[in-house]
């Protein structure tokens, strides 16, 4: 009896939101984030670097995120070498889907740079990840290559 207890306590507490969800306004539940040449069909990272060519395709932010009981909006905002925003790109991170449902949630942006105007502009450029309208990250990412005359 007690165990049938504890178990329903639990599952409410999870259901609710108790263990699920953030314990206070500032936190968010970042688990891990990279910067990638690409993003896997099952959505991990590869070729984890900082150092692109504007020979390279794409620049991919990623993050892995514990969801909780609640639906996250993400923000990316890429910016040129000289701090103005180049481009921002939205994702979603659904609610724990049940009890089984996966605890993580891998989301991603890509920035192309193989015939772009990024590719133009080699130099240490910069994205920052907003989860809420509250940035959680900044991470820097330098382009070699030919500067445009």
């Amino acid at each position: 009896m007690r165990m049938r207890a504890l178990a329903f306590v639990i599952l409410a507490l999870l259901f609710n939101g108790g263990f699920g969800q953030a314990t206070h306004p500032m936190f968010f539940p970042l688990s891990e984030h990279t910067i990638a040449r690409e993003i896997s069909e099952n959505g991990m990272p590869l070729y984890r670097t900082t150092t692109f060519t504007v020979d390279d395709a794409q620049v991919a932010s990623w993050l892995l995120i514990w969801r909780d009981a609640q639906a996250h909006t993400v923000e990316w905002r890429w910016y040129y070498p000289e701090g103005r925003t180049y481009a921002r790109t939205f994702g979603n991170i659904p609610p724990i889907d049940g009890f089984t449902g996966m605890w993580a949630a891998p989301v991603w942006s890509c920035l192309k740079i193989k015939g772009t105007d990024v590719a133009r502009l080699p130099g240490t450029w910069k994205v920052d990840v907003i989860v809420d309208y509250r940035k959680v990250l900044t991470e820097y990412f330098t382009i070699n290559g030919r500067q445009a005359c």
